[in-house]
């Protein structure tokens, strides 16, 4: 960058400062007497490049403003590379501060406007910032120093700053991924707390299905149990009835056919001696007899004796058929009817309800079994089953068909009554069962879940881990980076001084060792070894540290800065003797082709002297307008 022209208006001591055509090489000389406005000079770019000065930060801004006024303004033309721009500032006295960038050939359309924006493009332009620009380009003070080694400018020179903000940014992500893992590690404590709050037991759920299933299988055999018995009884107390009519049915059946039987036999026999046999004696005194009986008698009437006995014949099968039919539906109904003996069997097979919990319901299944010993009964909830004598007994007469409707309602009302009650209690532990199922379902999801997420977290914990791990060894390796471009660059700077300290120094000392943390030291060629800079003379020391800086000008406009450069040293030859200032300013004249222009502000400067100034300007306390 090539300053132009600077105008600028109420801007600290200046009430007008209007630098036009100013040469783009060799030495600009600003001389006058102590608070004149030499330093203003360099103030006033300063604040038209970076909107501050050395001096005073981005809250003192109001300073800037000349003393009395309320605005202040400034404008700077200056080209990079062969392109000019044009950087306009503008503040007052109310904080209002703004600014503008534009080419110079073309001021209608600006690159950029207000401060934010225009500090980013003019990044872009020049290639450094204000901190950059202080330790390198700007000498603002009297005491030229080393440069401060962990300087952000410092850092951007050598190459370390991208390298450490890249390594910082890692550092704040690592200490992000720490907080995540603490609160992570925090998530899965709390959910290790309810899953064991949980009390959750693997397999429980399907014990509990398995019970629950099989006490409804219970449930519904001892359903069908009660259900069969109330049919088979019902349908053998219905049946009792039905058998004795019919046994009295084919009773009366079984006398007609044998009377149909004697009568047919009676008549057939009879026919047979009237007609077939009519000689025999036994054939004349049956005749006789019919004859002296039946009124009227005719021998014409014996064939219908012989019907008759075929009639009769007729009549008995018919009643054989009958009895037949009621020895039939008898044996239907016993068949019936021993159905009761099986639903009898089956319902007595049901066993009585025992707990299966421990505690209160194993104490009651206990006290439950004792009564049943005293009184040899399954008592549940105070019914009473029949005994199993009575069983027996009803089963064996059921069996034979034998047990009449009283003894059969005496057994079963109470059994089945008994038997409900089982069932009720059955079905009242099928109900705890199920919601026990419930609760285990809902802990199983919530094991689901809990895990689910558990799992998530590991592997969320997991992954920020392996995340941390990159950067920590990406840190590692770029502090291995910094480190070699840190040599690179103190061996840079070394071979940069050794240039310029022997032309300052008239060749006293040519060699500086510098290290890491850029502490100088430089030969003796009298005594043939490093010193410190506590033990040569103060000037010397000054001489030294102005090749130091300057080399880092150097090494800045090889690194960012795109075409030439100024350089603004503000009384950089401060307690030099007249004789070292000659030789400084004849080796600023050659020290680099980049840094082409040069700012120099003395007091005075040496007669005699062979360097020829590009410009000087004259700075007096009573003038508060500078022209050239």
């Amino acid at each position: 960058m090539i300053i132009n022209a600077v105008k600028a208006k109420n801007v600290l001591k200046y009430e007008v400062l209007e630098l036009q055509d100013l040469p783009e090489e060799g030495i600009i000389a600003i001389s006058g007497e102590n608070e004149s406005g030499k330093s203003t000079i360099g103030e006033t770019v300063c604040f038209a490049l970076f909107g501050r000065t050395f001096s005073l930060g981005p809250d003192d801004l109001d300073k800037v403003l000349r003393w009395g006024e309320h605005h202040c303004s400034v404008t700077l033309d200056f080209s990079v590379d062969g392109e000019t721009y044009q950087l306009s500032r503008f503040l007052d006295r109310d904080g209002s501060h703004s600014a503008r960038l534009s080419k110079a050939d073309d001021l209608e359309n600006p690159l950029a406007r207000g401060v934010s924006a225009v500090a980013d493009r003019l990044f872009e332009i020049l290639g450094y910032e204000f901190d950059e620009f202080v330790e390198s380009f700007y000498l603002a003070q009297r005491e030229i120093t080393t440069p401060h080694p962990h300087s952000v400018a410092v850092k951007t020179m050598a190459g370390v700053a991208p390298l450490e903000y890249v390594a910082s940014g890692f550092e704040d992500e690592i200490a992000q991924f720490d907080e995540m893992i603490d609160e992570l590690d925090a998530e899965s404590e709390a959910l290790r707390r309810e899953l064991d709050e949980l009390e959750f037991q693997e397999g429980y759920l399907m014990q509990l299905e398995d019970r629950k299933n099989a006490l409804e299988a219970e449930i519904n055999a001892n359903k069908s149990a009660v259900q069969n018995l109330e049919t088979a009884a019902d349908i053998y107390v219905q049946n009792q009835p039905l058998i004795k009519r019919a046994r009295s049915k084919r009773g009366r059946s079984r006398f007609w056919r044998f009377i149909s039987f004697v009568l047919a036999l009676a008549a057939g026999g009879a026919w047979f001696l009237l007609d077939k046999q009519p000689e025999m004696a036994q054939s004349q005194q049956l005749l006789q007899m019919l004859q002296q009986k039946v009124p009227n008698w005719q021998d014409a009437w014996i064939p219908y004796i012989g019907f008759a006995g075929i009639g009769f014949a007729v009549l008995m099968l018919l009643f054989w058929i009958r009895s037949a039919s009621h020895s039939s539906k008898i044996e239907n109904l016993r068949d019936e009817s021993r159905v009761f003996a099986d639903a009898l069997e089956k319902a007595r097979a049901v066993t009585p309800f025992v707990a299966e919990d421990s505690g209160d319901d194993e104490a009651a299944a206990d006290s439950e079994k004792v009564a049943d010993e005293e009184m040899n009964l399954s008592v549940v909830d105070e019914l009473v089953r029949p005994e199993e004598s009575a069983f027996a007994a009803l089963l064996s007469r059921v069996e034979e068909v034998a047990a009449d409707s009283s003894e059969v309602r005496a057994y079963v009302e109470p059994e089945i009554r008994w038997l409900r009650a089982q069932i009720d209690k059955k079905e009242e532990k099928f109900w705890v069962l199920g919601q026990e199922v419930d609760r285990e379902l809902e802990r199983v999801r919530q094991m689901a879940r809990l895990t689910e997420v558990t799992d998530s977290l590991r592997a969320k914990t997991a992954e920020i881990q392996a995340s941390k791990e990159k950067r920590e060894k990406a840190i590692e390796l770029l502090e291995g980076a910094s480190g070699f471009v840190s040599s690179n660059f103190n061996r840079d700077i070394r071979d940069l001084v050794a240039r310029t300290l022997p032309v300052f120094t008239q060749g006293r000392y040519e060699h500086l060792r510098i290290d890491s943390d850029l502490t100088v030291r430089v030969f003796s060629s009298d005594k043939r070894d490093f010193m410190d800079l506590d033990e040569v003379s103060s000037g010397t020391q000054r001489q030294i540290m102005l090749a130091l800086r300057l080399a880092l000008s150097e090494k800045l406009l090889n690194r960012r800065v795109q075409g030439d450069q100024f350089a603004f040293l503000d009384e950089p030859f401060a307690f030099f003797d007249e004789d070292r200032t000659r030789y400084a300013l004849k080796a600023l004249t050659s020290m680099s082709d980049k840094l082409s222009q040069i700012w120099i502000v003395a007091q005075v400067y040496p007669e005699g002297s062979d360097v020829e100034f590009a410009a000087s300007l004259k700075c007096s306390r009573d003038l508060d307008i500078l022209t050239y």
